[in-house]
């Protein structure tokens, strides 16, 4: 994966991160805790990461609308799932993971903003 920073934050430590909230909880794991997935790229959350980190990080809001738009602009429209209307069978069948721990990600990438905020560095 990329060795470049998210706002002076390490992009492994973010996905790290995500690894500890979303795997642990994600249906498509294995009973013993392993992705049941056969290769990373299956997983939209890892495959599109920076883009998903970019979207979030852009946004500074109090409403969820506000992130699950910019994701939409910033990820979903590059997404082979989803059609030109806008329509995506997958988010519909409730099968995306994006929209499926949107929150969850949300919390994990917002979380690394705070230690920039509290040291006084612009974003």
């Amino acid at each position: 994966m990329a060795s470049f920073a998210i706002q002076n934050t390490p992009m492994r430590r973010l996905e790290e991160d995500l690894q500890r909230s979303i795997c642990s909880v994600c249906v498509d794991r294995n009973a013993d805790g392993t992705c049941s997935l056969k290769a990373r790229h299956e997983c939209a959350l890892f495959e599109r990461f920076p883009q998903i980190a970019r979207a979030i990080l852009r946004v500074q809001s109090n409403h969820v609308q506000d992130y699950i738009a910019a994701i939409r602009e910033d990820v979903c429209h590059n997404c082979p799932n989803q059609q030109a209307d806008g329509f995506c069978r997958v988010r519909d069948e409730v099968r995306c993971i994006l929209d499926r721990y949107l929150l969850l990600i949300i919390d994990v990438i917002e979380r690394t903003r705070e230690p920039i905020l509290s040291r006084g560095r612009p974003l």
